[in-house]
């Protein structure tokens, strides 16, 4: 017999570490992981390079608007309508500039952002005073909670989404409804909150009562 054919029948096939195997299930797993973000990614964007204050002021005329003292609903809703061919400008180059496709998520998510970290809140102490036009808040780039809040709405009314005045004791914040998204329900959006994303509450507001308004 030949000795070298003994030899090749004394070789054991190499047993596979279960370490690697593990290495292996560890690296498909995120390989799988990477493809689930990368295609919610492409379907729901995020926004990114979103303007800045001084970038959407070329769009606003020269001068204060008048405030309007009624927190009416019907009231708040008339000045919103009042202005909608005014900022809707604004809100279209906001949303075109910060997702570069037609996405209506990425687009109210721009707006909020763009609320929240463009204008400075301004606190106030006397809850229920004033209310300042959307367009005066853009070209002071400071607001309270109240004037933040019927600001976004502004902007959100005129990318075409449904939108509410919330207010619960001794603040506003807004909510969005965007169409075919998670069957139309309602989005919160506190833009004083530096640390709340899109959809968010602080908790000191989560549960306390709240009296919604649509605008």
């Amino acid at each position: 017999m030949d000795p070298f054919q003994n030899e090749i029948n004394e070789i054991q096939p190499r047993k596979h570490s279960v370490f690697y195997k593990l290495v292996a299930i560890v690296v498909a797993l995120g390989l799988i992981l990477l493809s689930i973000q990368a295609y919610f990614y492409l379907i729901r964007p995020e926004p990114v390079n979103i303007p800045t204050l001084d970038d959407v002021r070329v769009f606003l005329e020269l001068g204060l608007e008048a405030p309007f003292s009624s927190h009416d609903p019907e009231e708040v809703r008339e000045v919103v309508e009042s202005i909608r061919q005014n900022i809707k400008p604004v809100a279209n180059f906001i949303a075109a500039e910060s997702c570069g496709e037609s996405d209506r998520l990425c687009q109210s998510k721009a707006l909020f952002y763009f609320v929240r970290d463009e204008i400075q809140y301004v606190a106030d102490e006397q809850f229920h005073d004033q209310l300042e036009n959307p367009l005066t808040v853009l070209k002071t780039g400071g607001a309270d909670c109240e004037d933040m809040s019927v600001l976004l709405i502004a902007l959100q009314k005129a990318i075409g989404n449904q939108t509410n005045l919330v207010f619960v004791p001794g603040h506003a914040f807004a909510q969005v409804s965007i169409p075919d998204y998670k069957n139309g329900e309602w989005i919160h959006m506190d833009a004083t909150c530096d640390s709340c994303q899109f959809g968010e509450l602080s908790n000191s507001v989560v549960l306390q009562e709240r009296q919604i308004f649509e605008i």
